[in-house]
């Protein structure tokens, strides 16, 4: 446990730096995320003989990077030349030319290497890509929403002490077992204090901080709601990930970080909660 939280306190103070630089940082951040949790994935997939095309996967992380960059030059750079060139290499129709090239390209590995790559490879190459720098890319798209600084901060606030108070809880009340078959150590207690310790601490963080530091005003029942959402949310992607590697017989995706396992291990349950509070924002807000 010592381990744990000493990892956890220095992966909390590197957040809290990047989060204090230029917003292109935390782009540069995400990718290299991406690509490290892409890694862990796909070397996750391969114990179980799928083989997936990781040079499909690993250039969509990059394609994610330019698209965060292109966010960044676009709202914050004054340099006229950055402007131009990400508009250009960003409009639409390039972003269906990559995703038309990427289908054609895996599809035509089941034509030109029968014997290598078969319909699963492609499938779980896909489930990479739209699982990982996807999902992982609607915490910088937050990030660029008006209060988009308090709003990430939200997230983390409401993933984290998710986690953190269904670990204690759960280590030191639990008794019934809520998905044994997936994740044995995972009890109905400490679900629901990782439900109910999100709920607490996002609501004090919104009322202190966004609402009193900040002075935005945000009605009350907004930050109880997401609350409930990233307490809820967080955990399913949790289990999501644990379901992931009961199937493939591993108990973490790495080892990069003490105490934790790998970076996916750390990220599973952002990656449900980052377009989840996303899409709140944008239609409830």
């Amino acid at each position: 446990m010592k381990t744990r939280i000493i990892s956890g306190a220095i992966a909390a103070a590197a957040l809290y730096f990047i989060m204090l630089l230029p917003p292109y940082v935390m782009g540069l951040t995400v990718f290299a995320v991406s690509i490290i949790a892409l890694y862990e994935f796909y070397q996750c997939v391969r114990k179980v003989d799928f083989n997936p095309i990781r040079i499909v996967g690993f250039f969509a992380c990059i394609m994610f990077l330019l698209y965060l960059t292109y966010k960044t030059f676009l709202i914050d750079s004054s340099i006229a030349l950055f402007k131009n060139i990400s508009q250009v290499i960003f409009q639409q129709n390039m972003f269906y030319l990559f995703v038309y090239l990427s289908i054609v390209y895996l599809l035509l590995q089941m034509v030109f290497h029968r014997k290598s790559f078969n319909l699963n490879d492609i499938a779980v190459t896909f489930l990479g890509i739209v699982y990982i720098p996807f999902l992982l890319s609607f915490l910088f798209q937050v990030r660029f929403l008006e209060n988009g600084f308090e709003f990430v901060w939200l997230i983390f606030v409401g993933t984290f002490s998710t986690d953190i108070c269904a670990y204690f809880i759960g280590k030191f009340f639990g008794r019934s077992k809520i998905i044994p078959k997936i994740s044995p150590n995972k009890t109905v207690e400490g679900t629901i204090g990782g439900a109910v310790g999100s709920v607490v601490f996002t609501t004090l963080y919104g009322v202190l901080y966004i609402n009193g530091y900040e002075e935005l005003n945000i009605a009350v029942y907004h930050f109880i709601a997401l609350g409930i959402i990233c307490g809820t949310i967080s955990q399913l992607g949790d289990w999501s990930a644990s379901a992931i590697k009961r199937n493939v017989g591993i108990k973490d995706f790495g080892h990069i970080i003490p105490g934790h396992g790998g970076l996916l291990d750390r990220i599973d349950s952002l990656l449900f909660v980052a377009p989840a509070v996303y899409f709140y924002i944008q239609f409830l807000l």
